[in-house]
């Protein structure tokens, strides 16, 4: 069956699928993971907030785990930066997150590294807020865009079952996220436009090949895109576009270099064109001004957590560059010529 045929069935068979199983937002708000679930498991919150104009960055993410909490924390004011160097705890992790009748409260109280070495005290609390509607990564992305990730592959027996078994639910919802740091002693008002990310289900990071994601806000407008590789399927890309007074629109083409984001490190610099469903165009620019690294699973997956000032269409916004890489790299793309990637 030709690529185009594969689409095509797959496309049918993926909208049929959206139509019978809707995003169920109230249960994804709900979830907590068992204390006793396999440690394969993962419940994440991930806050990301950015200041096209004032050049303010702070993101944070819990991903908690039956054995441990991974914590991030980090916060820019476009000219000292300020991190969070532990990652893994056991027990008692700084980093607090919590549902509330208006949105969710955000608390973090520990240490940070300052961009030249010196460890600070620092404590966060933070209200997110939002009015608009979540966007799942399933439920609401054209199903043409899994349809060609899937018709891409060799149709066996194993695949289609390694697709269903690596399932899990990943929904983003654009708002704002205000409250006071406090770094020092120094204190620091916090009011920027946020997007905030929940995931949960089985995460293996040694079950990813490599990807990439592009978030950025300002104060009307966000964007989204994510590449990621599996050894079921070499190439998935998605991505969203809210701006003022405007509907969402999702991503049915992208083209940009994607050797760029295939050599282990995270670019400076980057340029896309994203295609949307209401047939606009955008001429993305990105530059990455500050990362951070994040190792996993002992090793087998790095993930690069840049911030980057972003262009669309000439427009600035600031938000998050990051890629990540499995230790293995035969594996990226899995190991296919990137030419001739079927997107």
């Amino acid at each position: 069956m030709s690529f185009k045929l594969k689409t095509l069935f797959m496309k049918s068979i993926i909208a049929k699928k959206q139509r019978k199983n809707p995003f169920d937002y109230e249960a994804g708000e709900s979830f907590v993971l068992d204390e006793n679930a396999d440690p394969t498991l993962n419940n994440s919150y991930y806050f990301s907030a950015h200041g096209a104009e004032s050049g303010q960055s702070l993101y944070c993410r819990l991903g908690v785990r039956s054995c441990h909490s991974e914590v991030w924390f980090y916060y820019s004011d476009g000219l000292n930066r300020y991190a969070l160097k532990e990652m893994l705890y056991k027990d008692n992790p700084p980093l607090k997150v919590r549902k509330t009748d208006s949105g969710w409260k955000v608390e973090y109280s520990g240490v940070l590294t300052r961009g030249d070495g010196q460890k600070i005290t620092a404590e966060f609390n933070g209200d997110y807020t939002s009015s608009e509607s979540a966007v799942d990564f399933f439920s609401h992305m054209p199903a043409v865009r899994t349809a060609k990730a899937m018709a891409g592959e060799k149709w066996t027996k194993q695949f289609f079952a390694e697709v269903q078994n690596n399932n899990q639910v990943h929904y983003e919802q654009t708002g704002r996220l205000v409250g006071n740091l406090t770094l020092g002693g120094e204190a620091v008002k916090i009011d920027l436009p946020c997007v905030r990310d929940h995931s949960f289900g089985k995460r293996d990071w040694n079950y990813m090949n490599n990807h990439l994601w592009l978030m950025a806000v300002n104060e009307t407008s966000q964007l989204n895109f994510s590449m990621v590789s599996y050894p079921a399927m070499s190439i998935l890309e998605v991505g969203n576009f809210k701006s003022e007074n405007r509907p969402m629109a999702y991503m049915l083409e992208a083209d940009y270099d994607r050797a760029a984001v295939a050599c282990g490190a995270a670019p400076d610099n980057l340029g896309l064109k994203i295609t949307l469903d209401d047939k606009r165009t955008l001429d993305i620019n990105v530059t990455k001004s500050d990362e951070d690294s994040y190792v996993f699973q002992d090793g087998d997956y790095t993930l690069i957590e840049g911030v980057a000032d972003f262009t669309v269409n000439g427009e600035k916004y600031r938000g998050i560059l990051e890629v990540g890489f499995n230790k293995d790299g035969a594996r990226i793309y899995n190991g296919r010529e990137i030419r001739e990637l079927k997107v």
